[in-house]
């Protein structure tokens, strides 16, 4: 459990909360374990020194951004593909053991002196929808992690980037509904539409969940963005779907690989996750991380995509 800060604020009822529950604070500061905290230190300011463009996604962009404090076995940091072989071989250079964990998004800076605390180098999506691009540090903010000047990652970013995790042992509409709540009335919705794209569905789920949930706060959401995405809904519900084309393929291994692998396995469903990922693999930007020598270690990559292993148990 994450220890509260002496001076940080408790509230009634605090002493009452189950172990799980005080995973998860509103306070007015944060503890990291001193040996963690250097980790993060030493990769931070080097990566700073270096000049190397990264953003803070994960657990501390959503502290940032809402006050919620969880608790974390890693430190997240995005960058786009064309950086990620510059700031492992500057972690390399610090200290740190690289390691490939799976080519079309992620690798891990893994401390030497203990394997237990590492960051993830995130550039692009688990389901091979994304790379990292620009927007992540064009709207970024400036704040200070570990006694470093870091930038966050933008509001619309993470939303977007959790729309897509919907795992039966985690799923991140909490977050979501989080981040609207608290800067809703700041948020750039048609980017975040716009970057959304043919997905606009899951971002109307997320709307309609927010709207339940904060029924006091519906001006969150501009009346503009729930009339829109309501409006391709009904467009949507008089299309009629093609026999041929969409009745063998399911979209739910985009947000859950386990939930619905029953779907692929036995039910004989086209996986398109699958082809994501396999289409992400032939990037250019994708082969050339792949091919480098920068890594000190390689997961067996066919085993963790067969394990299991996806973005769910990585982001945090």
């Amino acid at each position: 459990m994450p220890k509260v800060q002496p001076d940080a604020p408790t509230f009634p009822g605090f002493n009452y909360l189950t172990k799980e529950e005080r995973k998860s604070v509103t306070h007015g500061g944060f503890w990291i374990p001193e040996v963690e905290r250097e980790v993060y230190k030493v990769a931070l300011a080097a990566l700073n020194e270096a000049k190397v463009p990264y953003v803070v996604a994960g657990a501390y962009a959503i502290y940032e951004h809402t006050g919620i404090y969880r608790q974390t076995k890693d430190l997240d940091l995005f960058c786009t593909p064309e950086a990620v072989l510059q700031a492992m071989q500057v972690l390399r250079d610090s200290g740190f053991i690289t390691r490939l964990e799976q080519p079309h998004w992620i690798g891990k800076a893994i401390s030497k002196a203990n394997r237990d605390h590492f960051i993830d180098i995130i550039y692009g999506m688990g389901n091979g929808l994304a790379l990292i691009d620009d927007d992540w540090f064009k709207y970024s903010t400036p704040a200070v992690l570990a006694a470093t000047d870091v930038h966050v990652a933008p509001v619309e970013e993470l939303i977007w980037h959790r729309l897509f995790i919907h795992e039966r042992h985690r799923q991140d509409m909490a977050d979501v509904a989080h981040l609207i709540l608290c800067k809703g009335h700041l948020m750039d919705w048609r980017r975040l539409i716009t970057k959304t794209g043919e997905h606009w569905p899951l971002l109307l789920s997320q709307v309609s969940m927010f709207r339940y949930v904060y029924p006091g706060y519906r001006d969150q959401v501009p009346e503009w963005v729930v009339r829109e995405l309501v409006g391709r809904a009904e467009e949507a519900a008089h299309q009629r779907s093609d026999e041929g084309d969409e009745h063998n393929i399911t979209r739910g291994t985009m947000i859950s690989r386990f939930s619905f692998a029953i779907d692929v396995n036995e039910w004989g469903f086209h996986d398109l996750r699958e082809d994501s990922i396999s289409a992400m693999q032939k990037h250019p930007a994708v082969l050339g991380v792949e091919a480098s020598d920068v890594w000190d270690e390689r997961a067996n990559f066919e085993e963790e995509t067969s394990g299991g292993h996806g973005e769910e148990d990585d982001e945090e």
